[in-house]
């Protein structure tokens, strides 16, 4: 079965939505039922994770965290970098059609990532991140 053929289907899942939450309808973990759905999990999962942090692994990860809280230099092009830069090593499938970072109040910065994958460039879904420094 290929990649549409899964997506239409009702009965298949794809993988685990992350953060793993208790979802008493679908069994323990709530299921991700298409590719962009998972796709998604997955980006959250490699943007969040900072590189160095995961054992096994050294050079999983972005350097987003970094480059977001660095003091010197244009931040939103240091964000864009990191994103475009871990995309193109661990998520080479995905197309990275906006990336948009913002500044908040009280030193949080919100990155939107507008994506599709290649298989299927007419369907985009949005990614948002509130990220803030760990006092």
């Amino acid at each position: 079965m290929g990649l549409i053929e899964n997506d239409l289907n009702p009965d298949v899942t794809i993988g685990l939505e992350l953060p793993l939450e208790h979802n008493a309808n679908t069994g323990f973990f709530t299921l991700t039922k298409t590719m962009l759905e998972q796709t998604k999990s997955n980006i959250k999962n490699l943007l969040l994770t900072k590189k160095g942090e995961r054992l096994g692994n050294p050079t999983f990860g972005s350097n987003l965290h970094f480059a977001i809280f660095e003091q010197e230099g244009d931040v939103e092009s240091k964000a864009e970098e990191a994103v475009r830069s871990a995309m193109a090593e661990w998520l080479p499938f995905v197309i990275i059609k906006d990336i948009n970072v913002e500044f908040s109040n009280q030193n949080k910065i919100v990155l939107a990532l507008q994506f599709s994958l290649n298989v299927d460039t007419t369907a985009t879904e949005m990614l948002t991140f509130n990220l803030e420094p760990v006092i």
